[in-house]
């Protein structure tokens, strides 16, 4: 789940030095040639996770149970998740809640991992053009992947308390609609038509909301906090979309094996909590469910994977896939979206294989200005330098036939320039929406900007957030803040007075970047 503490928001990334490692892994292997270069396909078997880690998973103390007298302050509790994971056997692992540590955990374990996506693997993970850090590839055999998209919605206002509190069927639906289903659109527009092209897909996730498959008639004669019925809309959407939910398909009777994931406990934990199965593993296209299991405390209701003493909020979900991956679209792959002028940039590829192929780093104005051949290779790494360029955008290219046939976008900076955020004008009219503006952000999956107060014209770090916007990912880009942001319902419009922009990374509270002051006048 993800409820405020003193107005700590959580709800998600361009992987580095790991991504790369893995680029390079799918470069230096390649199935088998047969008919279009690679051999038959194969069925692997996967263990797929999904694992809320409490704010970075280092916030919670485990001898209290209570949040760390410092935030991010207790590094043991980070040890503890890594070593749930292990416990697990996972291959792969969707992480909420992440706050930039994704890498950071991938990396203690020998992994690869995704700040852009929240996604971990024991197998090389490919961030595709067209992805935009919604999904990306893990490469579970030689020049074969499956798709992995992690997603966590909106925690407040939360539909079981308002089941709990006397709302009736029609409140919840409406919540629900509002509030959960605009959250996992993009997923249901794209994830279908990655399955029917044959890719095996997984999504993971929080979800904060109980599944259809489990408010049934069933169910709410036998449990008293399930008073009806309810075809709860994100899960039944996503079945509808044709994603399949593993722990259903794995325990298929919710009276005789409810599997809650919330909660084991929480510092957060509702005076009259309601404990229900909000934690997914859901999957789509060429895939069967061997098994599905809770990873959770020792002893815990359904807990097939017990852990002491469980590191964070929620359980999680591990279940065991039986897949057929598929050979990936025609794509290159740069291992960063930043890169450092003077420096080395690998870019993975999947071509066509055909000669005279080749892989460009190309400027604003389309010409090539480096460049590494392909030697017909079907996959592979090639390494373009970035000595004695320009800082800007430029696109990575894949040429065959004289045809750009895949591309990706990649901003070139000066080592040591810092990530910038700025607002259009230094004076704005109250109830004015504010443009802002940022450069070389991290690209992590929840980076956000937000406004903050400077009473008396003295900016506070320990100053409270209030209205806000997330970045998308982009590594350059702009938004506007204003009343339809969030936060706006109570904090717009802002009262006159003195402010900042702050540009924040993966949802966490630590600013990179701060505007210049401006005002705001009636």
């Amino acid at each position: 789940m993800n409820v405020k503490r003193l107005k700590r928001r959580r709800v998600v990334a361009s992987a580095g030095a790991l991504i790369a490692a893995a680029m390079l892994s799918l470069g230096s292997t390649s199935a088998v040639a047969t008919t279009g270069g690679h051999s038959a396909a194969e069925h692997e078997r996967l263990r797929v996770m999904t694992l809320n880690i409490f704010y970075g998973g280092d916030d919670l103390d485990l001898k209290t149970g209570d949040f760390c007298a410092k935030p991010n302050g207790c590094p043991q509790t980070l040890v503890q998740i890594e070593h749930a994971i292990t416990q697990a056997r996972a291959d792969i692992v969707g992480v909420q809640e992440p706050e930039r540590d994704v890498e950071r955990i991938a990396s203690a374990l020998g992994w690869y991992g995704s700040d852009r996506a929240h996604v971990m693997s024991r197998f090389p993970i490919i961030d595709p053009p067209g992805g935009n850090g919604l999904y990306v590839y893990v490469e579970v055999a030689p020049g074969r992947v499956v798709a992995v998209a992690n997603t966590h919605t909106p925690s407040d206002p939360y539909g079981p308390y308002l089941v709990r509190d006397g709302g009736t069927v029609k409140q919840v639906l409406d919540l629900e609609r509002k509030t959960r289903l605009p959250a996992v659109q993009d997923l249901i527009e794209v994830l279908p038509s990655l399955a029917r092209k044959g890719i095996p897909v997984m999504l993971t996730g929080d979800f904060n909301s109980p599944s259809h498959l489990d408010w049934t008639p069933a169910v709410a004669a036998e449990r008293p906090e399930v008073p009806y019925a309810v075809k709860w809309p994100v899960s039944s959407a996503l079945a509808e979309a044709g994603l399949r939910d593993t722990y259903r398909e794995a325990h298929p009777d919710p009276v005789a094996v409810p599997g809650f994931t919330w909660t084991p406990g929480s510092p957060e934990a509702d005076a009259h909590e309601v404990f229900d199965r909000i934690d997914w593993v859901l999957t789509a296209g060429p895939s069967r469910t061997i098994d599905s299991t809770v990873v959770g405390e020792k002893g815990g209701p359904d807990v097939g994977v017990g852990v002491s003493p469980w590191p964070t909020d929620h359980r999680g979900v591990v279940s065991t896939l039986d897949v057929v991956p598929a050979v990936p679209q025609v794509l290159v792959a740069p291992a960063t979206r930043r890169v450092t002028i003077g420096g080395n940039l690998p870019v993975t590829y999947h071509a066509p294989g055909r000669q005279g192929e080749r892989v460009e780093l190309r400027d604003a104005k389309g010409r090539a200005v480096t460049s590494r051949p392909t030697s017909s290779r079907t996959d592979g790494t090639v390494t373009l330098s970035a000595k004695g360029l320009r800082r800007g955008a430029y696109d990575v290219a894949l040429v065959s036939r004289g045809k750009v046939v895949s591309k990706a976008p990649v901003w070139l900076y000066p080592a040591g320039e810092p990530t910038k955020v700025s607002v259009g004008k230094s004076s704005y009219k109250q109830g004015e929406s504010i443009k802002v503006d940022w450069s070389n952000a991290p690209g992590m999956g929840l980076d956000w900007v937000s406004v903050y107060a400077c009473p008396g014209g003295k900016c506070q770090d320990t100053s409270e957030y209030l209205v806000y916007t997330y970045t998308g990912s982009a590594i350059e880009g702009q938004a506007k803040i204003g009343p339809k942001s969030i936060g706006a319902d109570s904090s717009w419009p802002l009262a006159p007075g003195r402010y900042v922009v702050r540009l924040l990374p993966d949802d966490g509270l630590v600013s990179v970047a701060q505007s210049a002051m401006f005002t705001v006048t009636k």
